[in-house]
């Protein structure tokens, strides 16, 4: 299957964030305790000027059903760059998140169903807000390849996504189960421009899907599930407000992102994403931004990481509109919610990790 022209044209940059990078950093650390967040508001690193709502969003046909949606490869936004962590962050993690409060800069009435974090499952970033979460695992890579690319910057490590999303889902929301797990994971395999882009076009395609019974998992399976990525795509069974437990699918794509190490530092952590997400069933449209800090501490024999994490829901007028008794005025560029967590994590080897 070829890409269509549009996405042909487009490159996956590799970001370089490195330990001067103080501005991404002293960015991102100001929007967690900002009064408001902008869409559109150009910041350190972006690669899009504007972010519109129409670039961003998943583009559905009505003459496709909710089970082929996700396989149409063609309907999710333009990819950003995969996100990149300081070293200290490979391995295996045991997190927790706690709950610290919800926010609406706005009003409370501009919320609806339709807003990112309203409904369990329709933020992946926080899965179910205002639960704090059971310990569970997380993983993050390292890649060689990268730091070569990277003129051998300490950011050389990318998130596991295909491990991560499905285990803090279910975390978040112990009634669900994971069906199944694709990523459009990509490997770096070098041919760097003069504006330190790979020269390759961006992975729109998902990758077969990797089954809870470990079917299509292996990696001569699926050999870029655990690449880097910037697009994922679940299957999981979950209990619905009127039809019982359903088979349902969610498709979420970062499409923006910046971070940095604190000049200086290399204990402090900062990034800011941000996201368009598709539940196909309800067909729900939810666009987001997650604001993390993240800080190693020193001198600790078990390896300990503690940050915040501040995700900002925002809810254009189009969706909005859908909602008839909800007419309230707003500025559909301004987040209309905050939700804030405390993040704990403890370094553990990939025995104890396969355990919880």
């Amino acid at each position: 299957m070829s890409l269509p022209p549009d996405f042909q044209a487009l490159e996956l940059p590799l970001k370089n964030n490195g330990d001067d990078n103080t501005d991404h950093y002293q960015n991102a650390i100001s929007l967690l305790d900002a009064k408001t967040i902008s869409w559109t508001s150009k910041t350190p690193g972006e690669t899009l000027s504007s972010l519109s709502w129409n670039k961003s969003r998943y583009r559905l046909s009505t003459l496709s059903s909710p089970s082929t949606r996700i396989s149409n490869n063609g309907n999710a936004p333009y990819p950003g760059s995969p996100t990149l962590y300081p070293e200290w962050m490979e391995g295996y993690w045991a997190v927790n998140y706690k709950f610290n409060g919800a926010s609406f800069p706005q009003g409370r009435n501009i919320v609806s169903l339709r807003t990112a974090g309203a409904g369990i499952g329709t933020c992946l970033s926080l899965p179910n807000v205002g639960y704090s979460t059971p310990t569970h695992a997380a993983h993050f890579i390292k890649s060689e390849m990268i730091m070569d690319m990277q003129n051998k910057t300490s950011l050389s490590v990318h998130e596991d996504l295909a491990y991560n999303l499905p285990r803090k889902f279910e975390a978040f929301w112990s009634q669900s189960k994971i069906l199944s797990v694709q990523t459009n994971g990509h490997p770096v395999t070098g041919g760097v421009n003069d504006n330190g882009k790979e020269q390759h076009p961006p992975p729109i395609m998902l990758s077969p899907k990797c089954f809870v019974t470990g079917d299509g998992c292996t990696p001569k399976e699926n050999p870029n599930l655990h690449q880097p990525s910037t697009r994922i795509a679940m299957d999981f069974d979950g209990p619905t407000r009127r039809n019982g437990r359903l088979t349902q699918s969610v498709d979420v794509s970062l499409i923006d992102n910046y971070g940095g190490l604190l000049s200086g530092d290399n204990a402090h952590y900062a990034s800011v994403k941000t996201y368009s997400q598709l539940n196909v069933n309800q067909e729900l449209q939810t666009f987001y931004k997650e604001i993390a800090s993240l800080e190693r501490i020193k001198n600790q024999s078990d390896h300990i990481v503690v940050g915040k994490v501040r995700v900002a829901a925002f809810l254009p007028k189009y969706i909005q509109e859908y909602d008839a008794e909800n007419n309230a005025d707003y500025d559909e560029n301004a987040a209309v919610a905050f939700y804030d967590y405390k993040v704990f994590m403890k370094k553990i080897d990939e025995v104890e990790a396969a355990s919880l």
